[in-house]
């Protein structure tokens, strides 16, 4: 076993007064911690924030918080802070935009010898062999992006931070010579009933080589005790999308489970466990591949993150960070 350092690059968070705020890993490399308001450091808007004036933070436990006079935001003056079952129709600002402080630190990391093997050697995963067949012959490759918001985008400061084209870039980048050309067909604000209704429109039209699907953050809004979309109708939809692609080409399907909504936002049935779990059953059944974002949120959120430093708009938008951990469910489709 051996101990190594690792970056971690634009891990956000949100503060709240002086209160200790967990950063994902720790301990913490001595002098490798920078702290500024845009995930690009180079963006021409983007401020630092300086140890001990702006900050304060213990190494060994990754604690870090606020100091009096810091010129970092302070959470408690946001519209939704101790706001309970909070509505956000009723108001017309509440982004987390201002408030997010994005992070690099180095931290060190305990890896026994099979671990440092691994991903020595790039290659593509069966769950994706067609896309990736494609790109070594170096042609190119169709990847239609489906689904709701965040599929769309979700509030990502720039397109080059989406999960999709983290994914794309990835794959484009162990491929040898081929061209990986994305196609988003998602829209904001549909359940999987819509996305079902346009299959020969934005998916079969497209022929992907690649398709990822991803609903379950609408289905799973509350509206006058009931979820938009229950369980069976969702399932059902989703089969529907996935079996249309199985009978007309060649596509390499990957299903993607939700992050987790804002808990105290009035429109969330605190019921996504269950929508995950339908895509996970389903990608067993149909062989697929299923990039298991809520698992990796909730990892998240018991490691003590809070849901205002990983959603943009504190509902249901993930933030640049948040696309990274979605970003991060897809790395299991490549394997070494």
């Amino acid at each position: 076993m051996s101990v190594h350092n690792v970056k971690q690059t634009a891990e956000s968070l949100v503060f709240v007064g002086q209160e200790k705020q967990q950063l994902r890993f720790h301990p913490i490399v001595k002098g490798s911690l920078s702290l500024r308001t845009h995930t690009n450091s180079e963006h021409v808007k983007s401020v630092s924030y300086k140890e001990g004036k702006d900050f304060i933070v213990d190494y060994e436990t990754g604690l870090i918080a606020r100091t009096v006079a810091s010129s970092i935001r302070d959470w408690a003056d946001h519209v939704f802070f101790q706001n309970l079952n909070f509505d956000h129709h009723l108001f017309e600002e509440y982004s987390n935009r201002s408030f997010t402080v994005f992070i690099d630190y180095e931290y060190e990391r305990e890896q026994h010898q099979h671990q440092l093997n691994a991903g020595m050697s790039l290659g593509a995963s069966r769950l994706l062999k067609n896309t990736m067949k494609k790109l070594n012959a170096g042609q190119e490759a169709v990847y239609v992006v489906f689904g709701d918001s965040i599929s769309e985008g979700g509030e990502a400061s720039e397109d080059s931070y989406t999960f999709y084209q983290r994914f794309a870039h990835r794959l484009s980048a162990i491929s040898s010579s081929g061209n990986l050309r994305v196609v988003n067909k998602a829209i904001g604000g549909e359940t999987s009933t819509g996305g079902a209704a346009r299959i020969e429109q934005d998916i079969v039209s497209n022929q992907p080589d690649l398709l990822t699907i991803g609903y379950g953050m609408n289905d799973q809004n509350l509206f006058e005790g009931e979820v938009a979309v229950p369980y069976a109708i969702y399932e059902s939809s989703i089969r529907t999308i996935i079996e249309s692609k199985m009978r007309s080409c060649e596509t390499d399907i990957v299903l993607v489970t939700p992050c987790e909504p804002n808990p105290l936002w009035k429109y969330t049935s605190g019921l996504m466990d269950g929508y995950a779990e339908v895509l996970r059953r389903l990608g067993k059944e149909y062989d697929i591949g299923v990039a298991d974002v809520n698992e990796i949120w909730k990892q998240e959120l018991r490691a003590g993150k809070t849901p205002e430093s990983l959603l943009l708009n504190n509902i249901n938008h993930p933030n640049d960070y948040g696309h990274w951990l979605y970003y991060q469910a897809f790395e299991h489709l490549i394997e070494g």
